[in-house]
């Protein structure tokens, strides 16, 4: 799938049929069409579901005392949405779904909100491996220390400071520049067989679910 705007569209509608609806054996169709598109990279998106899974498993299980028919639910309403929404999403950027949402003309502010905090996001996690080498490169290891103990405090608190300094960085360039809180963005609007494809079976489980059930 390429279209970013159409792969929004199909992850909402998607996601609400399968967590509001009754669970029905045809759900599984658009996610096996996904994979069949991404089947290249299947192994690496089952090892993040995978992980993620550990998180569903603690829940499943605190439900599985009050309700064993539930509890199976939401296994299955859970794993169906991630799988899905991992696979259609694994070679999207960030950016990419700026991109989408401002295709499908998301409100402008919501868009910068969205574009700023990637910016960000992108900003700490790089920062965080140049903290990370530079430990490494010192020998430093992880022990039961009060010296361990400061030393992630420290880095805590410069990620703090790093990151406040570069939201104010970046409202002070942007007011600089004239920002009036809409980004202007380069669209691809261009539709694959793909994205009709995905968006035609889901569509087809809202007509069924309307119609027959």
């Amino acid at each position: 799938m390429n279209n970013e705007a159409i792969k929004l569209i199909v992850s909402l509608l998607f996601s609400f049929f399968v967590a509001f609806t009754s669970l029905e054996y045809f759900y599984i169709l658009p996610v096996l069409l996904v994979l069949i598109y991404e089947r290249k990279d299947v192994i690496k998106i089952l090892k993040k579901l995978f992980l993620l899974n550990f998180f569903i498993i603690v829940l499943v299980i605190f439900v599985l005392f009050q309700n064993s028919q539930m509890a199976i639910e939401l296994f299955l309403r859970t794993n169906l949405i991630l799988l899905f929404n991992i696979t259609i999403f694994y070679k999207s950027k960030g950016f990419d779904i700026v991109r989408g949402f401002n295709t499908l003309k998301v409100s402008p502010k919501f868009i910068s909100i969205f574009y700023f905090t990637i910016c960000l996001i992108e900003y700490l996690l790089k920062e965080f491996k140049n903290i990370k080498n530079s430990l490494k490169a010192r020998g430093f290891k992880v022990q039961t220390s009060m010296f361990v103990y400061q030393t992630f405090g420290n880095i805590f608190a410069m990620m703090f400071i790093k990151a406040i300094k570069k939201s104010q960085d970046m409202r002070l360039s942007m007011i600089a520049r004239g920002f009036n809180s809409q980004m202007f963005l380069l669209e691809n609007n261009k539709i694959s067989q793909k994205d009709i494809l995905v968006l035609f079976f889901i569509l087809s489980i809202f007509l069924i679910k309307v119609l027959y059930i």
